[in-house]
C-alpha cells in the first residue's frame, strides 16, 4: 500500500513498512537527544535506492527520516540518483568520498553482493569473512561499517532496532 492508499503492487512499502519507517526518527534521529544506542549516530547524508526504478521501497523507508532532517529529496543530504542492481559501484564510490555518517537504504538482496563487496574492494573491510552471504530477510537489522582511527580499514557489525514487535 503506497502512502496515498493505492497498491504498491510488490514495489511499494505495506503497512507495517510504513510504520518502521517513522519509526525510524526515533532511532537515528529522536527530537533533542542523541540516539539510544551508541553504536548509531544521526546521518549526516542519506542513499536510498532510485524510485523510479525496480522499487520505492528503500526511498519510502527513509523519506520520513529525511523529511525530519530537512533533508530535500535529490539534495547531497538525501540522495536518491542510483539504481539497484547496476548503480552501487558509483554509489559506493559517492559515499566513501563523503566525511560523516552516511545511512543507505537498499533492496536487501543487493546490499551484499553489490555494496558491501564494492566498499570491500575500495577500503577493506577487516573482518568481511564474517558477513553473512546475503542480509537475511528481515527488516530490523542495521549493518554498521566503523573506519579505523587510521582511516585504513572498515569493521562490520550488526544490531537490531528493536522498534516494532517481533523485532528479534
Amino acid at each position: 500500500m503506497q502512502a496515498n492508499g493505492q497498491p504498491g503492487n510488490g514495489k511499494s512499502l505495506i503497512v507495517p513498512g510504513w510504520q518502521r519507517a517513522g519509526a525510524l526518527n526515533a532511532f537515528f534521529a529522536p527530537c533533542k537527544s542523541t540516539p539510544a544506542n551508541p553504536a548509531i549516530a544521526t546521518p549526516a547524508y542519506i542513499y536510498a535506492a532510485n524510485p523510479a526504478n525496480e522499487t520505492q521501497r528503500p526511498c519510502q523507508t527513509v523519506t520520513p527520516l529525511a523529511a525530519w532532517l530537512n533533508y530535500a529529496q535529490g539534495s547531497p543530504q538525501f540522495n536518491v540518483s542510483y539504481s539497484i542492481g547496476g548503480g552501487e559501484k558509483d554509489l559506493v564510490g559517492s559515499v566513501l568520498a563523503l566525511g560523516g555518517v552516511v545511512l543507505i537504504c537498499w533492496e536487501h538482496h543487493n546490499i551484499m553482493p553489490n555494496i558491501m563487496k564494492n566498499i570491500d574492494n575500495q577500503v577493506p573491510i577487516s573482518n568481511y569473512s564474517t558477513i553473512p552471504n546475503a542480509f537475511p530477510d528481515v527488516f530490523y537489522l542495521v549493518w554498521l561499517l566503523d573506519l579505523d582511527s587510521k582511516g585504513k580499514s572498515y569493521k562490520w557489525s550488526c544490531i537490531n532496532q528493536n522498534l516494532m514487535a517481533g523485532d528479534v
